[in-house]
């Protein structure tokens, strides 16, 4: 279990796995179940715990590294370890889950979403539906986490995408100034990185750079792929430095210049 605790960093999680773990925050108790996505606005209240007998996992993201360089980390301890639950359980995702509905006697919520956490199930089925209908050609079926009373990114320092590779699918290739840490939630493929191909399987971990030209595929004819990734652009854009460049030569692919997969780790050890 982790105590009721708050801090002036925000933060994000991806369950990787769970069952009958749950996280409360400012009194909201809610189960968590894999795949599903977490926000930790700053000064929240929040502990997290497990009814279940298995290990729970997930990933999680805060924006230490900028709190820290403006001397403005702080963190407090509730005596009491666990909060007491003021809610329905799951009353945030019951309330405002759905996203393009809210309470007509509530006013939007514009700092920070209303939704603590975003569900598994309705992330896939937006997925899929957006697979129907359109795609980027950098980054396929992508999608944002928001706040869906502003249109915002959750956090404002920190944003968070779930995207699927479909079966068949090889992205052109971009760059950005923002950097981004990927997680593979379900099957296989690869990232081309600055002409270094880095193959990639269900609960790998990568990391893409600012500024240098990446492209995604899925070599599978029938499996698709889903990553998750965490990204600094809002800092970025706020500031006014974001840009973004495709790449123009090659029918918009990198020369691979090399491999990096599990073999060749191996054979570096």
């Amino acid at each position: 279990m982790a105590p009721a605790h708050r801090h002036s960093a925000q933060a994000v999680r991806f369950i990787i796995e769970g069952h009958k773990t749950y996280s409360t925050v400012q009194g909201d108790k809610v189960y968590l179940e894999r795949g599903d996505f977490l926000i930790n606005p700053p000064g929240y209240w929040h502990d997290h715990g497990s009814e279940g007998d298995s290990p729970a996992m997930w990933l999680d993201g805060l924006d230490l590294p900028i709190t820290n360089y403006l001397d403005a980390s702080f963190f407090d301890h509730d005596e009491s370890e666990v909060q007491e639950v003021t809610a329905v359980v799951d009353g945030s995702v019951m309330k405002y889950g759905i996203g393009q509905l809210r309470p007509a006697w509530e006013a939007p919520c514009k700092q920070y979403s209303p939704i603590f956490t975003y569900k598994w199930k309705t992330t896939e089925q937006a997925l899929n539906n957006l697979a129907k209908v359109d795609a980027s050609p950098f980054d396929d079926v992508a999608l944002e986490y928001t706040n869906p009373h502003t249109g915002r990114p959750v956090m404002d320092t920190m944003t968070a995408w779930i995207q699927m590779i479909r079966p068949g699918i090889h992205t052109k290739a971009h760059r950005q100034v923002n950097s981004a840490v990927y997680y593979v939630h379900e099957g296989c493929g690869a990232t081309i990185i600055d002409g270094i191909r880095f193959d990639w399987e269900k609960g790998d971990i990568f990391f893409i750079p600012c500024w240098v030209y990446h492209e995604h595929l899925n070599d599978s004819k029938d499996e698709r792929a889903i990553l998750f990734s965490i990204q600094d652009t809002p800092i970025l854009v706020v500031l006014g430095k974001y840009r973004e460049e495709e790449l123009s030569s090659n029918r918009g692919h990198q020369l691979v210049k090399g491999v990096f997969d599990a073999e060749t780790v191996m054979a570096h050890k």
